[in-house]
């Protein structure tokens, strides 16, 4: 029988990269970025499993070549990555292997890793209807979770997979999480919680529950303190100040009132914009469910109707059905299941720039009315909530934004997908 391979790697991939034996922290000199070292990486993450040769140099992005050119540059690459790993001080043994096809980074020692630790909570957590189990599993993902996948490698296509992954499964358990913490009112759990989140994403907007935990738990001057810093941020990194308005609105009411102050005119000032309203309204993803749900309550009494219009952003020349691709691996609490980690090979996913995501984002809130809601709902989707809506109203609007994105010039780089149904309704999709 094989010998079975022996523990004694660990490495870590989010939020940074660091590889230990037994422990002892190996120190790696190269440039991570250079070819060879992105195998060690690849390596390093699949484990046990390998990854296919061909899946390999797909992965290293060598177009243009003939197949034979890039087995040649696959072959190059990886005596460079051996000579690399003997002058690193690794411990004896033979480093990057290939067998039937596959290549590995060793037979002799398994590797551990933060990212196969989530994977394996993501399984469990799924197969956990509720309860206090699945809650662990959630904890456990979001302590595990410490920031971008190989920030290093922002440039990188494979990187930027595994980052949307790891990305999207984080904040789902923490969506998940802030759910559940809020229906028991435990608003000091809650608040660690979402502080650790706005310290890892800190334009995700986290901050406004951050601020609702310490309003809801008397604590009026630290929300405020939040609330400011947070302002900052972003008004030097994205020119804007999400929190203005709302915030104050939510201060002067839990915070600020006394019971002898209540005028009626001031509370309602108090809660309208601060400036006059322009197009859509932008909220974080968690508000917007709570504005949803609501609506949706209204819809019941017949007093409005909703339609939600989910836009799905994809690359032009990209394979279809691209989109499936983070749904199937990001969800970690639906049906589907990772078909890449069950041996298959899932659909690819292809993250759109972030200005470009920027820019439809102000496109739809333009063509969009005043009376509608938008969030950011994943990397590459908008969600929005229109109201008083019916099939003019969904031609107008599918009208101004064609013509609008069409006068931004990007038709030819990017397909917008649209899914839009009616409350109590089928969906269908279009594509603009």
């Amino acid at each position: 029988m094989p010998k079975e391979p022996e523990p004694g790697f660990c490495a870590r991939f989010l939020g940074g990269f660091f590889l230990e034996f037994k422990g002892e922290r190996i120190i790696i000199t190269k440039n991570m970025k250079q070819k060879s070292m992105q195998i060690l990486l690849i390596l390093l993450k699949a484990g046990r499993e390998g990854v296919t040769r061909r899946d390999l140099i797909g992965m290293l992005e060598w177009g243009g070549d003939s197949w034979e050119k890039k087995l040649n540059n696959l072959r190059r690459q990886t005596c460079n990555l051996r000579k690399a790993i003997s002058e690193a001080g690794f411990p004896e043994g033979e480093y990057i292997q290939a067998k039937k096809g596959r290549y590995y980074f060793s037979f002799e020692y398994d590797v551990e890793t933060d990212t196969g630790k989530i994977d394996r909570l993501y399984r469990e957590a799924r197969r956990k209807a509720g309860g206090e189990a699945r809650e662990g599993f959630l904890w456990e993902i979001c302590r595990l979770y410490q920031g971008e996948f190989l920030p290093f490698l922002v440039a990188e296509e494979w990187a930027l997979v595994e980052n949307a992954h790891y990305r999207s499964v984080y904040s789902r358990c923490v969506n998940e999480l802030c759910r559940t913490l809020k229906e028991r009112g435990n608003y000091g759990e809650l608040l660690q919680l979402c502080t650790e989140a706005s310290r890892i994403h800190p334009y995700d907007e986290w901050q406004a529950v951050q601020i609702d935990c310490l309003v809801a738990s008397n604590q009026p001057q630290d929300a405020r303190k939040v609330r400011r810093q947070a302002n900052e941020l972003f008004v030097r990194d994205l020119g804007i100040a999400p929190f203005d308005g709302q915030i104050d609105g939510k201060e002067s009411l839990w915070a600020d009132i006394e019971p002898d102050m209540g005028a009626m005119g001031e509370v309602m000032g108090n809660l309208l914009e601060t400036n006059a309203p322009k197009g859509a309204y932008q909220c974080s993803c968690p508000q917007f469910t709570d504005v949803y749900r609501f609506m949706v309550r209204m819809s019941g009494r017949g007093q409005v109707k909703l339609g939600l219009l989910l836009c799905t952003l994809e690359p032009l020349g990209a394979e279809a059905g691209a989109f499936g691709g983070l749904e199937s691996r990001a969800d970690p609490m639906g049906g589907k299941v990772s078909e890449e980690r069950a041996g298959q090979k899932a659909p690819g996913f292809q993250p759109i720039p972030e200005e470009k995501m920027e820019r439809f984002g102000k496109l739809l809130a333009a063509t969009l009315r005043s009376h509608d809601v938008y969030t950011r709902y994943s990397q590459n989707q908008y969600l929005a909530l229109l109201s008083g809506f019916g099939e003019s109203q969904w031609t107008e609007a599918k009208g101004r934004l064609l013509q609008a994105w069409e006068a931004f010039g990007m038709e030819e780089q990017v397909r917008v997908e649209t899914e839009i149904q009616a409350v109590g309704e089928p969906s269908r999709k279009e594509a603009i």
